[in-house]
């Protein structure tokens, strides 16, 4: 329940930080499939598409630094108004001095969508790891290519337990 200007405004930060986490999200989201594309784009070897996933990639980070830029001003602002009665200066803080809202309201939307980009964003860095593990195996081969095509290629031999000599 409303009781003053303060609480009012509670409300209104509360309000407009969900539907900041619900962009957060969605841009998550792009960047993962985007990701996701760079990927196949890597094993076709198709050079001139991952060029255009890399410039769409780069304008779906800046998108995510002005969200955040956001997300910190809202903190900020926060802060000065003392609308909690603590500092906060993790997101985990602003889950939990939000919390009470959020019960208020029956539903911890902001609890949720905060899980939900977590998640989203591991599954961002996994499949980025995928991408540099294929992009440093494509560095060995074309070295492998350059040096057979100089002469200098040296082929391995192994024992008979499979050890290389």
């Amino acid at each position: 329940m409303i009781q003053d200007s303060k609480d009012f405004e509670r409300l209104l930060k509360y309000d407009n930080l969900i539907q900041l986490w619900k962009e957060f999200c969605g841009a998550h989201t792009t960047l993962y499939d985007l990701t996701c594309e760079e990927y196949l784009k890597l094993l076709e070897s198709d050079i001139e598409s991952l060029e255009g996933i890399l410039k769409r990639k780069e304008t779906v980070l800046e998108r995510i630094n002005k969200l955040e830029q956001k997300r910190l001003t809202t903190i900020d602002e926060i802060n000065q108004k003392n609308l909690f009665g603590l500092h906060i200066s993790k997101v985990s803080e602003l889950i939990e001095a939000l919390s009470v809202i959020e019960q208020e309201r029956n539903g911890k939307h902001l609890q949720k969508f905060n899980l939900l980009l977590v998640d989203i964003i591991e599954k961002i860095q996994e499949q980025n790891k995928k991408n540099q593990i294929f992009l440093n195996r494509a560095m060995i081969n074309l070295k492998d290519m350059k040096e057979s095509f100089s002469g200098k290629k040296k082929y391995k031999t192994y024992s008979s337990i499979g050890v290389a000599k």
